[in-house]
């Protein structure tokens, strides 16, 4: 015992670097994703207390319906300062659901909500910032269901015009998460130099630009997103300087999301206006046509993560930005494409984009390549010369059989994880069992034959009509790939205990107790919703 109350001291301060203070006693409710784990609540004060140095942020959880109060917020005796908290997240809570009925009828009386909500948002402001006296980085969270967005349309406005008093005076990071920048942040900014500005999921942008712009002599991570209020090309335009370039110097991580505005030619750069710039991801149409933007790109960047077109393809094709190994640093690459332009995608299309993926640096760690028509790439990628410092690659839209598979995959020596696309050219039954002498057929052809370090390998099983099936299949590639110890299956269902039960009744088969490495695989279901392993499995021991 007394060896593990000294690792739990050891490691205390690892694990609980996050503090919980919910106002009024702030009820989480369970539909939320707000992470509670390894998070310090201050109803534990003591413990808070003996590892207040190892916090390094404080999420305060707010009830919106507290804020239109008369009796104001309840008074807490928290009598403890986190100095090393650099970071506050405020989550502003609506449960709709919950309220009492007089509360309900109190969000419509706007004479209340004009006088609670600011005098509350202040005390919020008042009593965190006292705890947290140094933090630099301010965020802002709220969700809104669709059924409170009537409900709280009143008290949201009056929230959001007041979050100014939530920003102490040492800011330097904005975050905010389906909170707009409104007129209130923008004054509490005014003397301010951002260094960080990541705004998401906003409908209002009436000031995010200005914000942006304010601060592009300094800001060093931007990310925002289109719309019909703001253009991402007017960041750049500066009418009042010699080039019509406004440059961020600092700028080095760029993130534009949901960017539909089509390339106007009067609002390309004429010099670069990121120099400093080494991640790049735009989701959408990318704004910037010019060959400019990677004037220096070449050497410094390290991420890009950007959508193509034809047109884009062609130009930057003649202007030798996509040239082969051209980007001397890069360790993260994915080039897609655009959504409006499935009806130019043609073949030679989707070859061109994927060997310029493929070879556009030799330092490529992760790549992912996209085939969003479905067309048939598996002669390409045979032919294509992948970088050898390659360590996960994604190819799920691109159907290899077993045959391809295993060589492609031994042809990438430090390769760890990939997600790959599987088809089966093996004949199944009805309800997807591999027959035993087709198994053995293909054991005979290519056991012993992979040299893949693959460690980690997650296969698309969206195309197969039974998930037995896929599950053969995905058991049939784990036995000829030895260095496999972790293998995935995407699918569509939410049965998993019998899937797992699939996939264990599949190694017993008498055609793989040969093979104790397969027995030493951990098979997982992935749901293809939201990406992520629902329920892990578990080693079969033979």
């Amino acid at each position: 015992m007394s060896v593990c109350r000294v690792w739990r001291t050891a490691m205390y301060p690892r694990f609980y670097q996050s503090a919980l203070l919910r106002i009024n006693n702030c009820d989480i409710p369970p539909s939320r994703k707000t992470p509670t784990k390894h998070k310090i609540p201050f109803a534990d004060s003591p413990f808070l207390q003996n590892y207040q140095s190892s916090v390094r942020e404080l999420v305060v959880c707010i009830d919106m319906s507290v804020l239109i109060s008369r009796q104001g917020m309840s008074q807490m005796s928290i009598d403890l300062t986190l100095g090393s908290v650099q970071r506050i997240i405020f989550d502003f809570i609506p449960d709709v659901d919950d309220l009492p009925e007089p509360a309900r009828s109190n969000l419509v009386d706007n004479s209340l909500i004009s006088e609670a909500v600011p005098q509350n948002l202040r005390a919020v402001a008042e009593r965190t910032l006292a705890i947290a006296p140094n933090a630099r980085n301010i965020a802002f969270h709220r969700t809104m269901p669709f059924r409170a967005s009537l409900t709280f349309s009143s008290m949201d406005f009056y929230m959001t015009k007041c979050l100014g008093v939530l920003l102490p005076q040492q800011v330097d990071g904005l975050y905010s998460l389906g909170m707009p920048v409104v007129s209130s942040v923008l004054e509490a900014l005014a003397p301010r130099a951002l260094r960080t500005m990541i705004v998401r999921h906003t409908a209002s942008k009436e000031h995010e630009l200005e914000l942006a712009i304010r601060n592009h002599k300094t800001l060093e991570r931007l990310h925002t997103s289109g719309s019909r209020d703001l253009q991402i090309s007017d960041l750049i335009v500066d009418s009042s300087s010699a080039d019509g370039t406004r440059v961020f110097p600092q700028l080095r991580h760029l993130v534009i999301e949901h960017n539909s505005e089509m390339r106007p030619q009067s609002k390309q750069p004429r010099i670069n206006p990121f120099p400093r710039l080494e991640t790049l991801t735009c989701r959408g149409v990318f704004p910037f046509s010019s060959p400019l933007i990677f004037a220096d790109g070449h050497l410094r960047l390290r991420h890009i993560d950007i959508e193509l077109d034809l047109e884009l393809l062609e130009s930057w094709h003649h202007a030798h930005v996509l040239d082969k190994h051209a980007f001397a640093g890069l360790s993260f690459l994915n080039l897609g494409w655009t959504r409006s332009s499935h009806r130019h995608y043609s073949l030679a299309c989707a070859q061109q984009l994927t060997r310029t993926a493929v070879e556009l640096s030799a330092s490529t760690c992760v790549l992912h390549l996209f085939n969003r028509m479905g067309v048939d790439l598996s002669t390409t990628l045979q032919e294509i010369e992948f970088p050898q410092f390659l360590q996960h690659l994604e190819t799920k839209d691109i159907m290899l059989d077993v045959d391809q598979l295993v060589g492609l995959l031994s042809r990438l020596p430090r390769l760890r994880s990939a997600v790959v696309g599987f088809q089966c050219s093996l004949e199944c039954s009805e309800h997807g069992e591999v027959p035993e002498q087709e198994i053995k057929a293909t054991q005979e052809r290519l056991r012993g034959t992979s040299t893949a370090s693959v460690r980690e390998l997650t296969v698309n099983a969206h195309g197969y009509r039974h998930f037995g099936k896929a599950a053969e299949n995905a058991v049939l590639l784990a036995d000829m790939l030895p260095s496999v110890r972790r293998m995935g299956i995407y699918s569509t269902s939410r049965s998993l205990t019998s899937e797992l039960s699939i996939i264990d009744s599949i190694r017993k088969r008498p055609v793989y107790m040969d093979n104790e490495q397969l027995g030493l695989v951990k098979f997982s279901i992935i749901c293809s919703w939201t990406n992520e392993p629902l329920q892990r499995g578990w080693p079969f021991k033979q």
